[in-house]
């Protein structure tokens, strides 16, 4: 397939959105199976770190959502182990249907070591970015690597919604799993937000009937939502293909 509508038709009939109420966490996600999706962990997982120890909770509640508003329960059947953590590591969980979908879908197929993309390589990806009612199609450029290749750069608008999503490249191979954008709000707004969060909860600042420590706090949320630097970052899909080589049957 060529870089026109076939690479696009793909992508948007192939991918999905991922939701879980109760972890109020929503992204994206791709078919790399019958019944199987791959998104990040993170959007089906939240986990803390203390000292050496990471803690996570997987949530219980995942739902996957067709482009036609089909919703499918799913469950995640790549937990992270002591034996196995790479899950965890690099970011991306295999979600596996309840039922199937009625709807038409196209099954992904993962890039192999020989298909390694160079910078300047024009790529695809489909999500549900920030409150988009609906699914959004985006063209990318390669735009670098980490020193290590698990990280792909990617030129193109990536936002918060956008994780989970499957990284196409001009043959509909899927490179990579969109994880996360450069850009967001500083440490010190960061702290300004709770800190305004927590004076809220105990008084409240008017200055002509505006609630100030609210308005500070909601304007950081804004800031945080919508701010976007035009670069994002990609999880190679080498980590996911080696875990499936490494626990075969998962997709069947």
């Amino acid at each position: 397939m060529g870089q026109g509508s076939d690479l696009l038709a793909v992508s948007r009939s192939s991918a999905v959105q991922v939701q879980s109420n109760g972890g109020r966490s929503r992204g994206s996600g791709a078919f790399v199976g019958e019944q199987s999706i791959l998104t990040c962990f993170h959007v089906v997982a939240a986990w803390t770190r203390e000292s050496d120890q990471v803690r996570f909770s997987i949530a219980q509640d995942v739902q996957v959502v067709l482009p036609g508003g089909e919703v499918i329960s799913a469950e995640v059947i790549t937990a992270p182990t002591d034996s196995d953590p790479s899950p965890l590591e690099h970011d991306f969980a295999v979600l596996r249907l309840k039922t199937k979908p009625r709807a038409a879908k196209t099954v992904l197929k993962l890039a192999t070591e020989k298909d390694t993309p160079s910078v300047g390589d024009t790529v695809v990806f489909s999500g549900y970015p920030l409150n988009a009612p609906g699914l959004v199609t985006l063209r990318g450029m390669v735009a670098g690597f980490d020193a290590t290749s698990a990280l792909m750069f990617v030129q193109a608008p990536i936002n918060k919604g956008n994780s989970g999503g499957a990284l196409l490249d001009t043959s509909s191979r899927l490179l990579g799993i969109v994880s996360m954008r450069e850009g967001g709000v500083s440490a010190g707004l960061d702290q300004l937000r709770a800190t305004a969060r927590q004076s809220a909860a105990s008084g409240t600042i008017t200055f002509m009937g505006v609630d100030t420590v609210k308005a500070t706090a909601d304007m950081i949320d804004t800031i945080d939502q919508y701010i976007s630097t035009g670069l994002g970052y990609v999880r190679s899909i080498k980590f996911a293909r080696a875990y499936l080589e490494r626990h075969p049957g998962l997709l069947k």
